[in-house]
């Protein structure tokens, strides 16, 4: 049985959902034209907007890695959409997270993030094959099967000012204090899991703090 199944979904979007805060209410601008509004890109506060949550060669499939690339209104691959599940302690009571997680995380939102290139489905999310830790790799996996595509938004302030969030794996079994977050290295690169950052103001925070933009990219 699917995580949604089991989930009474939430009917809100990226946008309206408490927690995610300001970090969702940016000015609108980015996916394809095909994509439209219904679209999200994400970004990171250490790179910026002008480089967003792609996948590599626009190739939907099991295993693509993701990685930044730059914004572009005619990359499909650029092309994402969010779905909100719940809250991490709906997901405790199911026995879909750990009761570590739930303890600091409970009334936090979790979504799941599917590849959607020209507003298709491809029913492939964000997530990871193995166990989240040190350095593993975020790709492209089926959704709504483990809580390996399913990712906790905590809101977090910049030290130089703006409404971000961290993107925690639901998957995470240990390590409670300082979870495995989505962690970019530089443009280009793929993206990884990495043990949150023990200082809000140190750089390696910066490559884990996220924003999103919806819509349609201005010409680029």
């Amino acid at each position: 049985m699917s995580i949604k199944s089991k989930l009474v979904t939430a009917a809100a979007t990226l946008t309206l959902i408490a927690g995610v805060s300001a970090a969702a209410t940016q000015t609108a601008n980015a996916a394809t034209p095909k994509c439209g509004a219904t679209c999200s890109d994400f970004y990171s506060h250490a790179l910026g907007a002008a480089f967003v949550l792609a996948v590599a060669d626009q190739v939907g499939q099991a295993g693509q890695p993701t990685t930044l690339a730059r914004a572009n209104r005619t990359s499909q691959g650029e092309d994402f959409t969010v779905d909100a599940l719940g809250t991490v302690h709906d997901f405790y009571q199911l026995g879909l997270v750990s009761g570590g997680l739930n303890a600091p995380y409970g009334g936090l939102y979790v979504y799941e993030i599917e590849y959607t290139p020209g507003h298709t489905p491809s029913n492939l999310c964000l997530g990871t094959f193995a166990q989240p830790g040190a350095g593993t790799p975020v790709t492209l996996e089926p959704c709504g099967r483990t809580a390996k595509t399913v990712w906790i938004f905590d809101p977090h302030q910049a030290s130089t000012g703006g409404a971000y969030f961290v993107l925690i794996s639901a998957a995470a079994t240990t390590n409670f204090n300082h979870p495995y977050a989505l962690t970019t290295l530089a443009a280009g690169h793929p993206l990884v899991t990495a043990s949150l950052a023990t200082s809000t103001t140190s750089s390696a925070f910066a490559h884990q703090l996220w924003n999103a933009k919806a819509g349609v990219l201005p010409s680029s």
